[in-house]
């Protein structure tokens, strides 16, 4: 296994963390849910890096792998540049995740 594909499997853990945590939440904050978006990009843009390296991937794939890892970047720096200060967006308070005591 080459260091990229540890790389992919890093980021595929990471992604499915993001999502977890965005899924889960009681409120989702826009924010986090572009930040799941940027990281499932980059997950994809390490899916097509790993398979140009080790042939894994057809030419139409790779166009549509590297299409979809820039519609996820983009839409989730996107996401949240737009409400980055937005006054009606709720911020989480660190112990609001967790359960009552």
């Amino acid at each position: 296994m080459t260091p990229v594909a540890l790389l992919v499997a890093f980021c595929a853990v990471m992604s499915a963390v993001a999502l977890g945590r965005v899924l889960r939440a009681a409120s989702r904050d826009p924010v986090d849910v572009g930040a799941a978006q940027v990281v499932v990009g980059i997950t994809l843009g390490t899916v097509l890096w790993v398979g140009s390296v080790e042939s894994w991937l057809t030419g139409v794939t790779r166009i549509v792998v590297g299409i979809l890892a820039l519609a996820a970047i983009c839409l989730g720096v996107t996401t949240i540049v737009r409400y980055w200060d937005d006054p009606g967006r709720e911020r989480p308070r660190c112990d609001q995740d967790e359960p009552s005591r």
